[in-house]
């Protein structure tokens, strides 16, 4: 089973090997209970068997699930990580770990199931975090549970030779600004919140040569070289909650005023029709609600069933989420502790003049 990375959604979107099974599961708590995450995992692989059954033979769900009751993928989860992801088919097998919180949840189907990954990747895709001592100055970037150190910039001299003869306090400042041009450079190349860490003096001269515009407020004052790699990334993490959270706010007041200005459509069978047309600029749904059905790709007629039923339902929030993204419009995943007033989903679109024209059949343009 190979590791995903949580940017690349195009592996999952474009497997095609039927059945599709998607297992979310959580952990709880901030350590590892690998006995209590084990039995989870066999519960969640019970779930899917109950799935495959409605549609496929006893011996070919032993074969298909045999991989998966021997997976020892539980035991690699780290304090930090809050989930473990796992999309698997006959021909793909992937994982990831997340540190972002998911719920549990089982989905056998015809396609994956991205939806909360989506969130993942749209919110939480990683930061950058720069720190600075009166030794250097170094750039760390967080991605897919890892933080990497990425460059170092050594200062010529410390802060205890300012003041000497050997070199003046605007010598220091000079070093300061020229690696702040390099930086930048790099944190130009990513939409990427940045921490900054360090003494205090450091900060203000990092805040005043640095790009300000995804420079959070917070930082972690201290030298953090006296730090573990999780400690540092546990600090990380809650400077970012509230980050993540204004995201979230701020997306549901864009709904809120396409709503008001007639730019929105909130039906979910003209969702799914603008979806498969093309037209949807920008689409909102929740990530723990499902509509569990059916959804006809070429025309975006969808049958609704009550419940998860068999190997072929999926989430019609999910499918409509893939479509959207395939056609080059973007979609945001809200969490279930926000609503889109009390929409199921909501999407922004270019026009509806093909929701309102008849005379023709439902199809692809």
């Amino acid at each position: 089973m190979k590791e995903l990375m949580n940017h690349d959604l195009k592996l999952i979107t474009e497997a095609h090997s039927v059945p599709m099974l998607s297992i979310y599961l959580s952990k709880e708590n901030s350590s590892v209970d690998v006995k209590v995450l084990s039995d989870k995992w066999k519960e969640s692989l019970t779930r899917a068997e109950f799935f495959l059954l409605k549609d496929y033979t006893k011996s070919f769900v032993n074969n298909f699930m045999e991989s998966l009751w021997s997976s020892h993928i539980v035991e690699t989860l780290e304090s930090l990580d809050k989930g473990l992801i796992v999309f698997f088919s006959s021909t793909d097998a992937w994982y990831l770990k997340v540190q972002s919180t998911i719920s549990d949840l089982v989905v056998v189907a015809d396609s994956f199931h991205i939806k909360p990954l989506i969130r993942i990747k749209n919110n939480e895709s990683g930061f950058f975090l720069v720190s600075m001592s009166s030794k250097a100055i170094s750039v760390f970037l967080e991605t897919n549970g890892h933080l990497f150190r990425l460059d170092t910039y050594r200062n010529p001299m410390t802060l205890s030779d300012i003041g000497t003869n050997k070199v003046k306090p605007e010598d220091h400042r000079e070093f300061v600004l020229q690696s702040a041009l390099e930086i930048n450079k790099t944190l130009a190349a990513y939409k990427l919140p940045i921490i900054l860490a360090g003494v205090r003096d450091h900060l203000g001269h990092m805040r005043k040569y640095l790009d300000h515009s995804m420079i959070l407020s917070d930082s972690i004052i201290g030298n953090i070289e006296r730090l573990k790699r999780d400690e540092i990334r546990e600090k990380c993490f809650e400077i970012l909650q509230p980050f993540y959270n204004k995201k979230e706010e701020e997306a549901i007041a864009e709904i809120d005023q396409a709503v008001k200005k007639n730019h929105a459509i909130t039906f979910i069978e003209d969702i799914a029709i603008s979806a498969v047309y093309g037209k949807i600029r920008k689409l909102f749904v929740m990530e723990n609600k499902q509509l569990w059905g059916s959804l006809n790709k070429n025309t975006g007629e969808i049958f609704i069933s009550p419940r998860q039923t068999n190997s072929h339902d999926d989430d019609l929030l999910d499918d409509i989420s893939q479509i959207v993204l395939n056609k080059g419009g973007e979609v945001v995943v809200l969490k279930n502790a926000h609503n889109l007033k009390g929409f199921i989903a909501a999407a922004v679109v270019t026009d509806k003049s093909h929701l309102y024209d008849y005379n023709q059949p439902y199809s692809t343009p």
